[in-house]
């Protein structure tokens, strides 16, 4: 299997919970869909929507939604492109590791738009089956190191 066909074993729509936390915010839990598409061109399109609750409170409410774009690279690199929840843009690039069941993506920012505070991101996916596990670290000019954000368990729902 080559790499391109290894991105669509992303398709389809995932959803799942999470938790997040991040030195300068109280730790909270979240629900997520997540949903790839492609209209058979050489991307594939992501939406992800994400409600959170603070650890100890009931209720969910709307937090983050990001929508974007994931593609490979002529030198074989994955870009990830996406805007996000009050207009911040980010770019990623990494690598796409094929496995037995799936696949892993490592990815590291490498570039912001309309977010000052922002100074790196890394995100690493990994796919197994119909399980979607993944995890992203920050580092803003509010935290002196990248620190450990996100993480979340996604099943495929269809």
């Amino acid at each position: 299997m080559n790499n391109q066909n290894t991105l669509q074993l992303l398709l389809g729509e995932w959803s799942g919970t999470g938790r997040g936390e991040f030195p300068t915010i109280e730790p909270f839990e979240y629900l997520e869909t997540l949903l790839f598409s492609s209209d058979g061109r050489l991307f594939l399109h992501y939406e992800q929507k994400a409600k959170r609750r603070n650890i100890g409170q009931t209720d969910y409410i709307a937090s983050h939604w990001e929508s974007g774009f994931i593609r490979l690279l002529p030198n074989g690199e994955v870009e990830l492109i996406s805007a996000q929840t009050g207009g911040r843009l980010e770019r990623l690039t990494g690598s796409l590791e094929q496995t037995e069941t799936g696949m892993i993506l490592r990815l590291q920012s490498t570039g912001f738009l309309n977010d000052p505070r922002m100074l790196e991101t890394s995100r690493t996916i990994r796919l197994e089956g119909d399980t979607l596990d993944y995890t992203l670290n920050m580092h803003t000019t509010a935290v002196p190191q990248p620190a450990h954000h996100v993480e979340a368990r996604l099943n495929r729902t269809s």
